[in-house]
């Protein structure tokens, strides 16, 4: 089996296990609330609050009174040794800044509209079943299923036609963001493959006397004397800290009198990485400070374009790092999660355009099916037909075993009368003169109401008199 048709097979499978997953509750009522696929994976759990206290504590035992032990011995007193004896015996400990707390970012409301649509392959693979099934399901349990599915839907965002704002999407990886710059920033880290050619080089290793080496964390800069500090320093801040000013960066880099890690720096530094340009292998050689220089000079504004509409996966949407953005999108989530009114609307359209039929049945509730409903008098049909028919005019909603028990009086050993009554059902559901629910209850299409026969207007009474 080809690797296309495995995959046509388990998309079929994924939409068949999406679509039979329904029964015929509300949705609220069926299943615990779905997680939010966007909410930030980056947030730290809540500590128990008794680990100030103790957290080994455990409810309802009694601590023993304070100062006091189970051998009723007083506590002894920790001699603290002398600052003499400290310094000698402990070696000074290197001094590390404390990490800065992150700025709080100003909650801002930005002029977007957002929707979710349904994702396109999804959409065929439960339209083909709808159509192959010639049932009729709940509108808006189907939008709950495509919601809940990460995969199953699509992000779309506009601006208001009435505000100069300004969205930026990237072409490569059609991620969305409200500045240019942190599209950029996303270009350089992700799709520096796309441009550059990378070539691992074996070269001298540096020569001299390097008193001091350069570090933080546990990178190393390299010596403060020798030429490439500047360049690497560079390096790694967009490498590794571009969240962070470049100054606050700068403080956190400490200057250590270390030889085995100036040794260490020199085997590092014996193997070069060169960039060049695709397609240009004796074009000129870059850095990666120069690759990402050129990148951001002369490749970024035919990547990066400024647009007011954009869709993008919701897998993708769950990436975006711009605070407000993302918080709007989780917000309209949680909206839509309780009531999907947008992606209802999007449904029904993209259902009407694939020949599905939608009709509103109950309290009042949009359903779709593949079979448009066509009602028929009883007294119209023949006789087996007509007491069909009339059995579920007197008890909607219910299943073909109850049918065939109601019509035989509880006698279904008879297999040939079974099978009587059975038989003109499908020929009644492919004609829409019976509606097929997903949970196998059927139920008669009512007949529209009749129009009353209008009397002549009153001009031509008076002209019919005169």
């Amino acid at each position: 089996m080809s690797e296309k048709t495995t995959a046509s097979n388990e998309s079929t499978q994924l939409g068949e296990d999406f679509l039979l997953d329904l029964n015929f509750v509300p949705q609220w009522a069926k299943k615990e609330p779905a997680t939010n696929h966007y909410a930030s994976d980056s947030r730290s759990e809540r500590r128990d609050p008794r680990e100030h206290r103790g957290g080994s504590q455990r409810s309802g035992e009694r601590r023993p009174p304070r100062g006091r032990s189970d051998d009723r011995k007083p506590p002894q007193r920790r001699e603290r040794p002398s600052f003499r004896q400290e310094t000698q015996e402990e070696p000074r400990r290197e001094y590390t800044p404390r990490p800065e707390r992150p700025q709080r970012i100003e909650r801002m409301e930005l002029p977007l509209r957002i929707k979710f649509m349904p994702e396109q392959e999804r959409l065929a693979s439960m339209v083909r079943q709808i159509h192959h099934t010639k049932r009729a399901y709940p509108l808006m349990d189907l939008a709950h299923i495509f919601l809940s599915d990460p995969r199953g839907h699509s992000v779309k965002l506009e601006v208001n036609p009435e505000t100069d704002f300004k969205l930026y999407q990237g072409k490569r990886s059609k991620m969305v963001a409200t500045n240019r710059e942190a599209l950029l920033r996303q270009l350089v880290d992700s799709h520096m493959d796309d441009f550059f050619a990378k070539e691992e080089l074996d070269v001298d290793a540096p020569k001299g006397v390097f008193p001091m080496i350069g570090k933080i964390d546990d990178i190393l800069i390299g010596p403060t004397n020798h030429h490439s500090y500047s360049g690497r320093l560079t390096e790694v801040y967009r490498a590794r800290y571009s969240t962070i000013p470049f100054e606050q960066f700068k403080q956190r880099v400490v200057s250590v009198r270390d030889e085995e890690l100036v040794e260490r720096w020199k085997e590092e530094s014996s193997h070069k990485t060169s960039y060049r340009l695709i397609g240009k292998p004796d074009g000129q050689e870059f850095t990666l400070v120069q690759a990402e220089d050129y990148v951001r000079t002369h490749l970024a504004d035919a990547e990066i374009d400024e647009v007011t509409r954009a869709i993008l996966p919701s897998t993708l949407a769950r990436k975006i790092t711009d605070p407000n953005l993302i918080r709007m999108i989780r917000e309209t989530w949680q909206k839509e999660s309780r009531f999907p009114i947008s992606l209802s609307f999007a449904l029904r359209a993209a259902f009407r355009h694939l020949h599905l039929q939608t009709f509103k049945a109950g309290k009042n509730i949009n359903f779709v099916t593949s079979v448009k409903p066509s009602p028929i008098a009883p007294e119209n049909a023949v006789e087996n037909i007509r007491d069909i028919l009339e059995f579920l005019t007197d008890h909607p909603g219910s299943t073909r075993q109850q049918l065939v028990e109601g019509l035989l009086d509880g006698n279904t050993d008879d297999t040939e009368k079974v099978h009587e009554i059975q038989k003109p059902i499908l020929w009644l559901v492919d004609r829409g003169h019976l509606i097929e629910f997903f949970n196998g209850t059927l139920s008669v299409p009512s007949l529209p109401p009749r129009r009353k026969k209008r009397g002549p207007k009153r001009s031509e009474k008076v002209s019919t008199e005169s």
